[in-house]
């Protein structure tokens, strides 16, 4: 079975060198019960590192069923031990954190069984040892005679020729040394079993075979007992599912230390989170716009990712002129510049102020602006063109004038009515707002702060940005006074024809100037449109307070001109492609502008520097994080290090080991 022929071990050290082994001669065969004995430092160790392949030698040859030895590599030593030797220690070698069952177990999974087989011929070898009853006892709380026999089990579970126990009742005391070897002797009949030990009175009456060592040498041979000869057997393993090998060893890992596993996980979980906080944190602070000044005395809206756009000729926009705008990058284009400057507030952007006068504040004299308090100024109109039906969850796109489409969650928000708030400081001034109640007719399906209005709506609201003169007459007897006053005009939805409701600032113009017995009318003309506006006096306007409401005919044909546009509005996925887009769209005949830009004016010290101080934290943070995330895994790996041993003993394979690892630090 195992052969040595004249093998000589040296051991080299900086300022010696010491013979180990000299000339060994030793053949063992299958069936015999060998102990080997000598003092300390005699060689019996190295001789069994030298027969499991642990340990190399210089002089001789190592036989294994006749066949030379020296030309194994690695891997060949490890399949030898993995297929032919199983080893029990006097320390046990067990995991002990694997529960008794699970020590066993995992020598059938080495051997290619699946997890369940392996538990259920693991049982069988624990009742061979009468360990049955103790399967789902941690193995740190067996006694040292319960170990042993643990240790047994598992090696009769590899199911190899050759058993190796070096000093296996060295921890026991008599009674179990003497059940321990009772096993390995009936386990000899057909195996060769090899034992390291110091005490051959113990021993001896159960060998069948007595070697000496001393020095380095063989000084005994002895035949205690005749054996009957056995063929070996050539024991064939399963050496494919390495990945499920090793998946059911990370199973095993994980489970066997549910809090130590629990602990290592949240550890994980905290520097994950922190390095994405940390590392969002560096992302967000690498963009200098962030640390620019902005006026928005051109642009309301500083969206980066907003570019103004018309084509180099000057030409009136069109629906294939759009099209065309559409080049990479571009995520959508908005006919309606202007209304990408005009706030938007829904009921949970503003709140009534009560106001002292007025006892009721959601009464229809609220309609000034500066009885409201708005407490989010980030939303600006977007049209509903850009949408397609596709992105609806339930609901339609918006027709009417008054209609819009938004997310929620909350479905029953369909067909509801909201009284909405539009204003831009920039050109309505500081208390002029217009309010609309407008339809909610469609949901999204895609989560959005983002409200998007109908075409029409757009078209009104942008119509906005254009101030016009209303001129007053006032008539007394034969005499006329007249006056001009500069307003907004704003779609009235309760009017026809030729109706004019005023709002209440307007009213109480009109009121102020008018003498008791005068009457007024109001006519709109200019250079090619002149409309006698019919007004009635009792009727307030609740759009805006500053306005002239008239019907949807009259605004029309005032603000024709608005469809008569050149300019438009692109949006860009980031604004890092900003000059890419912008090239694009010259290629295409196209100038454009970036509404960001325009509207920089130079750096905010105090930005500039919370951002560059942000940026170190985030560098060092990251660095730290990642130093703690390593060592961490370093640790795991130190604490696993006895485990990949004790795997290797049975059989595991370095590269087997190495994929359980990866799997443990990443799971």
């Amino acid at each position: 079975m195992l052969k040595l022929e004249n093998v000589t071990k040296y051991y080299y050290s900086s300022s010696s060198v010491q013979c180990a082994l000299r000339k060994i001669n030793l053949e063992f065969k299958l069936g015999e019960f060998v102990a080997i004995t000598g003092e300390s430092g005699s060689g019996k160790t190295t001789l069994l590192n030298i027969l499991s392949g642990f340990d190399s030698y210089e002089e001789g040859e190592v036989y294994f069923n006749d066949q030379l030895t020296s030309y194994y590599d690695e891997s060949d030593w490890e399949q030898y031990r993995k297929n032919e030797i199983s080893f029990i220690f006097q320390n046990y070698n067990l995991i002990e954190s694997y529960t008794v069952l699970q020590n066993v177990a995992m020598t059938y999974v080495i051997d290619g069984y699946t997890y369940k087989e392996a538990k259920q011929k693991a049982k069988e070898k624990l009742k061979q040892v009468g360990l049955d009853g103790d399967c789902n006892k941690k193995t740190s709380k067996l006694s040292g005679g319960q170990k042993q026999r643990l240790a047994i089990a598992r090696a009769l579970a590899k199911e190899t020729n050759i058993i190796i126990a070096d000093e296996p009742t060295g921890n026991l005391d008599e009674k179990n040394g003497e059940n321990v070897l009772e096993i390995l002797k009936n386990v000899s009949k057909d195996k060769l079993v090899i034992v390291v030990t110091h005490n051959i009175a113990q021993i001896e009456p159960y060998i069948t075979r007595k070697v000496r060592l001393h020095d380095g040498e063989v000084v005994v041979d002895e035949v205690v007992e005749q054996i009957e000869e056995y063929e070996v057997k050539s024991i064939q393993k399963d050496e494919k599912k390495e990945f499920k090998k090793a998946l059911n060893f990370t199973f095993l890992n994980l489970t066997s230390q549910p809090v130590k596993t629990l602990l290592i996980f949240l550890l994980s979980l905290l520097c994950t989170i922190s390095s994405f906080v940390f590392y969002a944190n560096f992302k967000a602070n690498l963009d200098e716009n962030k640390t620019k000044l902005i006026d928005t005395s051109i642009f309301q809206n500083s969206d980066d990712t907003r570019l103004l756009v018309k084509k180099q000729d000057s030409s009136i926009i069109t629906e294939d002129i759009l099209k065309e705008a559409w080049v990479e990058n571009v995520v959508s284009v908005e006919k309606f510049d202007n209304v990408t400057d005009v706030n938007y507030y829904r009921p949970n952007d503003y709140k009534y102020v009560i106001d002292s006068e007025l006892k009721d504040p959601t009464k229809e004299d609220i309609i000034d602006y500066s009885y409201y308090s708005l407490v989010n100024n980030t939303h600006f109109m977007r049209s509903s063109s850009s949408l397609t039906k596709d992105m609806l969850k339930c609901g339609r796109l918006p027709e009417n004038d008054f209609e819009m489409v938004v997310y929620s969650n909350d479905v029953s928000l369909l067909d509801t009515i909201e009284k909405v708030l539009f204003h831009n400081e920039r050109t309505m001034g500081v208390n002029v707002a217009y309010q609309y109640d407008v339809k909610i007719v469609g949901i999204l399906k895609d989560r959005t702060d983002q409200v998007y209005f109908s075409d029409n709506l757009c078209y009104i609201m942008d119509s906005s940005f254009y101030s016009f003169s209303i001129t007053l007459y006032f008539i007394e007897g034969m005499f006329k006074s007249r006056t001009a006053k500069t307003t907004k005009i704003v779609i009235d939805p309760s009017l026809t024809g030729n109706q004019m409701s005023l709002g209440k600032d307007m009213q109480e113009y009109l009121n102020f100037r008018k003498q008791v017995g005068y009457n007024f009318y109001l006519k709109y003309e200019n250079q090619s449109l002149y409309l006698d506006l019919e007004y009635d006096e009792n009727y307030v306007m609740s759009i805006s307070s500053s306005a002239v409401g008239v019907s949807k005919e009259v605004f029309d044909s005032i603000y024709s001109f608005v469809n008569q546009k050149t300019q438009f509005v692109v949006f860009i996925d980031d604004y890092v492609n900003t000059n890419a887009v912008i090239d694009s769209l010259s290629n295409k005949g196209f100038d454009s502008i970036s509404c960001f830009k325009s509207s920089t004016t130079g750096y905010d010290l105090e930005k500039l520097v919370n951002r560059y101080v942000n940026l170190v934290v985030s560098i060092v943070a990251l660095f730290v994080i990642n130093l703690i995330t390593i060592v961490l895994i370093y640790t795991i790996m130190k604490l696993k290090r006895n485990d990949y041993l004790i795997f290797k003993f049975n059989g595991l394979t370095n590269k087997l080991c190495k994929k359980i690892n990866y799997l443990d630090v990443i799971m």
